[in-house]
């Protein structure tokens, strides 16, 4: 399967919204790694960089994450709601 990059910002959405853990994120980066093909160099340096976060002392921050998805060509916005 070839990564592209809306498949990448996807993986990374489902993660900002706790719909998929950190580990989750990381074994999907891993496989893809080793099996997938991509898009472009740009998808497959970010899925290299989200797969080392499982290294010890590192990992990537919410910045690092804007980064990620700002070279990927899409803006990060936050937004919330009321849980009552």
């Amino acid at each position: 399967m070839e990564i592209t990059k809306a498949i990448l910002s996807n993986q990374l959405l489902q993660y900002l919204n706790h719909r998929i853990t950190k580990d989750e994120l990381i074994s999907w980066c891993e496989l893809n790694m080793l099996e997938g093909s991509f898009e472009s160099g740009t998808v497959q340096e970010a899925v290299a960089k989200i797969g080392l976060m499982d290294a010890q002392n590192f990992d990537l921050s919410y910045e690092d994450l804007y980064l990620l998805l700002k070279r990927l060509g899409y803006q990060l916005k936050v937004d919330f709601v009321s849980e009552v």
